[in-house]
């Protein structure tokens, strides 16, 4: 799929304050042409539920610029996990004036203004096994929202049918499930994306497997508050 890409975006993901284990994986998860999908533009107020340790978070607050602002949210889970806060670690080693960490439980993230974009990257599925209220989680996301706001949705496929049966075991989930989940909290499904598909992924191996690692057939959703 040819893409053109924002010189904002392609200066953000060419930039030297990235941690070399990030610049790695972009040959797979092809960032810039995310970003452009999920169309993150100069000047956004912009939010990421289960940040991890900032990966998509940094790229996003180096294309939204000095005028723009990224609320990195991490859940007490993960921090609890990672023994501190990854995001506040990531700051120190490389700075970014305009990122901040927000702390809170996925039903509530704690966004403290109003958003242009809410991305969830490779994360929606641990909502399921983790027993997040995805109805309030979605909710929340909507309310964060500014009208027109963009809710970006990037997770691994699962076989139709599977639902959110291999959430768990293998870290995967159906794309119509999500869908239809995501349109209860009031949003229009504005675009898809088969960018990141992959046709020899069969959709039945755990995500971490070597051999499919980073390789994956991963669905892009863009929703649009009214």
């Amino acid at each position: 799929m040819f893409m053109d890409i924002p010189t904002h975006i392609q200066q953000a993901v060419q930039s030297n304050n990235r941690p070399t284990g990030d610049r790695e994986r972009d040959r797979f998860r092809k960032p810039a042409e995310v970003l452009t999908f999920f169309q993150i533009e100069a000047g956004d107020k912009v939010g990421e539920l289960n940040a991890g340790r900032g990966y998509v978070s940094g790229i996003v607050a180096a294309a939204v610029g000095t005028d723009g602002l990224v609320y990195a949210h991490i859940s007490p889970l993960s921090v609890e996990r990672w023994k501190g806060d990854p995001i506040e670690k990531r700051l120190k080693k490389f700075p970014q004036n305009n990122m901040h960490s927000v702390v809170g439980e996925m039903e509530s993230p704690n966004f403290p203004i109003k958003l242009d974009k809410i991305l969830i990257i490779m994360t929606y599925h641990d909502s399921v096994w983790t027993k997040v209220n995805r109805d309030q989680m979605n909710q929340s996301v909507f309310d964060a929202l500014s009208s027109g706001g963009i809710y970006g949705v990037l997770d691994h496929h699962a076989q139709t049918g599977r639902g959110i049966d291999d959430c768990h075991s293998i870290h995967r989930i159906e794309k119509d499930y999500v869908v239809d989940e995501v349109l209860k909290a009031g949003f229009d499904l504005e675009n898809e994306s088969d960018l990141l598909e992959n046709p020899d992924d069969n959709l039945t191996d755990m995500v971490f497997e070597k051999h499919i690692r980073d390789r994956t057939s991963r669905f892009l959703l863009r929703f649009k508050k009214p």
